[in-house]
């Protein structure tokens, strides 16, 4: 596939250069922000080979692309010159709601990281097949290296979130991540343990372990964004590179420490607090629920607004979300296997499998739910899948 020509037809599509105000993108999609939607053409876009799908979500106009969204990303990067996308002239008129708004900073927040997040997760479960099967000890140095790799990510977890959440909100993402790592800092964590009631200016601190947490922040990051814009507009320019992030760091870091970490550690745990209570009434309406909500949340880029929730449980013990999430991936890896084993058309079948192991060793979806079951691919592959599962009814359902 060339992806110098796919790059050049998705910019003609979705209204040349100047309507682009920015783009990013995810595990298997180009993210957009249009100043003018109307002038996409999300018809001609759909039908193009090597894309999947497109979707209007979130006040994004998203093209789903699959496994090989980077290197289609990279080309459009080398094809256009948006400029400074953090100017807001450059920002669509298009009014988005709140909600939008939320799932839109949570996704772009998370989307640089995931595979970070994935290759650490499958070194974790690695190193424990490993130790289950006797094959590597737990007390070994080689664990330890290989341990340390898998689990950093994670406990430091806060200063990359620091940095792509004030990245997303327009922000120096270097303060950004410089608040995340105070959070971790040794002076900061070992007053957990000192003796005796701990303040600051003689309020009394709420000391807690931030590593892992996610929601603290998220607050934290979004004060500092708002602060740093009022700031550049009272602070004369000349002494802005040194005065604005003491400033910053100054008054973010202590309200972090004394309110909005302690407020986002107590939100995150009183909602996997409450899945759990939900899961001990209900486990299989829960599970049935989130289960089924899942693949929609998918459809419409929002399922990473759950991440934050699954990665606060795993910082308390255990996520309960993800069992009952893992009936949806599940599902879609056997709706792509059967299409795999069972269709004639050869395109059909390589796309099929290509899309199995995202699916089954990092849980990415998306090129099956938008190659397959949300009948986008209805017009090209429509006798195909009918012949694999032998049913005469329509794939648009």
């Amino acid at each position: 596939m060339s992806y110098t020509k796919l790059a050049s037809d998705i910019i003609k599509n979705v209204g040349g250069e100047q309507n682009i105000s920015s783009l990013v993108h995810c595990a298997t999609r180009l993210r957009f922000k249009l100043k003018d939607r109307k002038k996409a053409n999300k018809d001609v876009l759909q039908d193009m080979n090597g894309i999947l799908s497109v979707v209007e979500s979130g006040g994004q106009f998203q093209v789903v692309i699959g496994n090989h969204v980077n290197d289609v990303h990279k080309e459009i990067m080398n094809q256009v010159n948006l400029g400074d996308t953090s100017d807001s002239s450059n920002e669509s008129s298009e009014k988005v709601g709140i909600l939008s708004k939320v799932f839109e900073v949570v996704s772009g927040s998370f989307s640089p990281l995931l595979g970070a997040l994935a290759g650490a997760g499958m070194l974790k479960a690695l190193l424990t097949v490993l130790t289950i099967f006797g094959w590597m000890s737990a007390e070994s140095g080689t664990y330890f290296v290989l341990s340390a790799a898998g689990n950093a990510v994670f406990y430091f977890l806060p200063i990359f979130l620091g940095i792509t959440v004030a990245i997303k909100l327009g922000a120096n993402p270097y303060i950004g991540g410089t608040i995340g790592a105070a959070l971790l800092e040794p002076n900061l964590t070992s007053l957990a343990t000192a003796e005796g009631t701990q303040s600051f200016l003689g309020i009394p601190l709420v000391l807690m372990n931030y590593s892992s947490t996610v929601f603290p922040v998220f607050i934290a990051v979004l004060i500092y964004s708002m602060l740093e814009r009022f700031l550049k507009k009272v602070i004369y320019k000349d002494v802005q590179m040194f005065l604005v992030p003491m400033i910053s760091l100054m008054v973010i870091v202590p309200l972090t420490v004394l309110a909005f970490g302690p407020f986002g550690v107590y939100v995150g745990n009183a909602i996997g607090d409450s899945v759990l209570f939900l899961g001990e009434k209900s486990g299989i309406l829960t599970g049935a629920v989130m289960g089924a909500g899942w693949t929609f949340l998918t459809i419409f880029g929002l399922h990473w607004g759950l991440v934050p929730i699954m990665i606060g449980n795993f910082a308390n013990g255990g996520d309960p979300l993800g069992p009952m999430l893992a009936a949806a991936p599940f599902a879609q890896i056997g709706v792509a296997l059967a299409i795999f084993f069972k269709a004639k058309d050869k395109q059909l079948k390589a796309l099929a499998g290509s899309t199995v192991m995202p699916g089954a060793l990092a849980g990415v979806t998306e090129p099956i739910i938008y190659g397959f079951t949300d009948g986008s691919l209805y017009d090209r592959h429509f006798h195909s899948v009918c012949s694999c599962f032998r049913l005469n009814i329509s794939l648009r359902i």
